[in-house]
C-alpha cells in the first residue's frame, strides 16, 4: 500500500488539489449568489386599507438595501382599450393641502423593510385621469401597476388587478396572482418608452 502510494505521489497530489480547487469553486459560488440575492432589489405592490375604490396601493422595499423610485406606472383595461398614465406625481392634491414639496410626489428613496402608499384608488384614477363614475367603473376588466426603481441597477415589478362586482353592488379589487412580478431592465425599458409614447400621443 505504501510503495503504491510513493510510486503514484505526484498523481495523487495532482488529483487532491483539483478536488480542492472543485470545492472552493463551489463555496465561492455559494458566497457569490448570497451577496447577489442580498443587494437584489425586491419591491411589492399589494392592497392596503379600504375596499373596491377606497383600498390603499402601496409599495414596499423588501431589499436589503435603499430603492430610489422614479416612475409609477398605471394601465387600465377596458374592453380592448388599454390606457395608460404615469401617477407618480399627486396631481390630486393642491401646493397648498401638502406639508412640503416632497409630499406631491412618489418619487424619492425607499429604505429597505419600508413602504409607500400610491394612495386610494379612486385617489389614483383621479390622478390619471379616469372616470371612477360607478358605471364606467363596471367597464374597467383589467388594472396593472408598474413601479420603476434604481438602486446600483434597474428594479422593475408589476401586479395585476381585476375589478369585480359582489351581489350588491360593491366594487372589489383582487389580485390576478399573489406575488409581484419582477422585471428585468429590459422589460422595465420596454415598458417605460412604449406607455411614454402612448401618453405623448394622447396629450
Amino acid at each position: 500500500m505504501f510503495t503504491w502510494l510513493s510510486e503514484n505521489a505526484s498523481a495523487i497530489q495532482a488529483i487532491a488539489a483539483v478536488a480542492s480547487a472543485v470545492v472552493w469553486l463551489v463555496y465561492l459560488q455559494i458566497l457569490v449568489g448570497g451577496i447577489r440575492r442580498n443587494k437584489r432589489a425586491w419591491l411589492s405592490i399589494n392592497q392596503g386599507a379600504g375596499d373596491g375604490l377606497n383600498a390603499h396601493v402601496l409599495i414596499s422595499n423588501l431589499s436589503n438595501e435603499p430603492v430610489y423610485l422614479r416612475d409609477i406606472l398605471m394601465s387600465v383595461k377596458d374592453g380592448e382599450t388599454t390606457k395608460r398614465a404615469f401617477i407618480t406625481e399627486r396631481a390630486e392634491y393642491s401646493r397648498e393641502d401638502l406639508d412640503d414639496a416632497l409630499s406631491g410626489t412618489l418619487q424619492g428613496p425607499l429604505q429597505g423593510g419600508d413602504y409607500r402608499s400610491l394612495g386610494e384608488l379612486r385617489e389614483i384614477f383621479s390622478r390619471a385621469g379616469i372616470s371612477n363614475e360607478p358605471e364606467d367603473v363596471e367597464k374597467i376588466d383589467e388594472i396593472e401597476f408598474v413601479a420603476f426603481g434604481a438602486t446600483h441597477t434597474t428594479a422593475g415589478a408589476c401586479k395585476r388587478y381585476r375589478l369585480t362586482q359582489d351581489k350588491n353592488g360593491n366594487t372589489k379589487i383582487e389580485p390576478t396572482r399573489m406575488q409581484t412580478r419582477r422585471l428585468s431592465r429590459w422589460r422595465c425599458r420596454r415598458i417605460a418608452r412604449r406607455a411614454a409614447k402612448q401618453v405623448q400621443q394622447a396629450a
